[in-house]
């Protein structure tokens, strides 16, 4: 039986190494986790280049990367993450998952609401030499506004 594209032994090594490192981000990186910090000095790359909700801008560097995640999340201080898929492809990781949780501090510039809010993600990264160099991420943050009463729902 032929074995598909990019399904080399090599390859599966490389996909499985690289899963459990976005793997290892989502859970113990994740910034409701006590030790958060640590674990992203150890799996990102120092120029980590992150490309958040598709803004044109770019937030670069490990340090500006912790800073912004910090920021995220005195907003919702105990959101919870349940990975619902997660594939993996030679250099490039891509897991949907569901976010879950009350907002009871400022986010994105927006007062506490202390309502709930559950949504769906996308992250993608690549990831080079056991390093996470970029990040995607995207979620519908019109829909998570309109949760807060934030924005009129449609």
């Amino acid at each position: 039986m032929a074995q598909p594209v990019n399904s080399s032994p090599i390859n599966q090594s490389v996909s499985q190494v690289n899963k459990d490192i976005a793997l290892r981000l989502a859970k113990e990186g994740w910034g409701t986790q006590p030790n958060w910090q640590h674990v992203w000095d150890e799996l990102m790359a120092p120029d980590i280049v992150y490309h958040f909700n598709s803004s044109p801008d770019k937030i670069v560097g490990l340090a500006a990367n912790k800073q912004f995640n910090k920021d995220l999340f005195i907003g919702f201080p105990k959101i919870k993450q349940t990975i619902e898929n997660i594939l993996a492809e030679d250099d490039v990781v891509i897991y949907r998952s569901t976010l879950e949780g009350k907002q009871s501090g400022p986010f994105l510039g927006m007062p506490a609401t202390h309502k709930t809010v559950k949504t769906n993600d996308f992250t993608m990264l690549k990831i080079k030499d056991g390093k996470i160099t970029e990040w995607w991420y995207e979620t519908n943050l019109l829909s998570v506004m309109q949760q807060l009463g934030l924005m009129p729902a449609a």
